[in-house]
């Protein structure tokens, strides 16, 4: 339990850092639909399937598409292991800019406190960003996240919650091709929503997010709808 309050410690520090870089800098709106699912194979092996589109100032047109999926092999203290896939996409006037091909490792923790559900992951990206030439490089990504219920039934398998994410990204091999520098993204959210049984849910998430260019850094406002199955 030490080690599981010590990774909720580093994310509010982190959380909070991001809201006061963020104070006084105008930021552009973006909206993303998120889906997201786990299919279980059999007691041991599980596919794990989500989507995600992105539009920017308007919900006309599309920026980006991303597709992942993964395999992952369950142990028996409620964590994983999984050797994904994922294609990006990213849009420009209904004209297509760029891809990304992505190779990853992911480990998978849950847990509780008392009611509160803690989901915490590590992710290690192997990227080939395609644009007018190749580009390789390595990022990781590690997040946290916890459910907190509100008007829910005893066990939690149904009823309204709240909750608060983030997910910070670090290029650690080849930054050259990518921005640059070590940082990458952070990707703070809170949420309100809502479970309709074990197997599905949805939240309305609200995320200040700060991406680092060559240059400098860009914040946006996201508004995402995210839908959650597991079968």
């Amino acid at each position: 339990m030490n080690i599981s309050l010590k990774w909720i410690y580093i994310f509010v520090a982190v959380f909070c850092l991001q809201q006061q870089t963020a104070i006084g800098q105008s930021n552009a709106k973006e909206y993303w639909f998120f889906w997201t699912h786990t299919q279980k194979i059999n007691e041991r092996f599980g596919l794990l399937l989500d989507a995600q589109t992105r539009s920017q100032e308007s919900l006309k047109e599309l920026n980006t598409l991303l597709l992942r999926g993964a395999i992952a092999y369950n142990l028996k203290d409620k964590s994983s292991f999984a050797l994904g896939y994922a294609y990006k996409s990213d849009f420009e006037q209904h004209e297509q800019t760029g891809y990304e091909h992505r190779i990853f490792q992911q480990y998978l923790r849950d847990f509780k406190i008392k009611k509160v559900e803690v989901n915490i992951r590590g992710r290690f990206e192997q990227r080939f960003l395609i644009e007018s030439e190749t580009k390789f490089s390595f990022r990781l990504r590690g997040f946290v996240s916890l459910q907190v219920p509100i008007l829910a039934n005893t066990d939690f398998s149904s009823g309204l919650f709240a909750g608060i994410q983030n997910e910070l990204f670090c290029n650690i091999l080849n930054k050259q091709d990518v921005n640059n520098h070590i940082f990458d993204q952070n990707r703070p959210y809170v949420s309100l929503g809502y479970r309709f049984n074990k197997k599905i849910e949805t939240a309305f998430d609200y995320g200040l997010i700060t991406t680092q260019d060559y240059d400098q850094k860009e914040v946006s406002s996201v508004f995402r709808l995210s839908l959650t199955s597991n079968f």
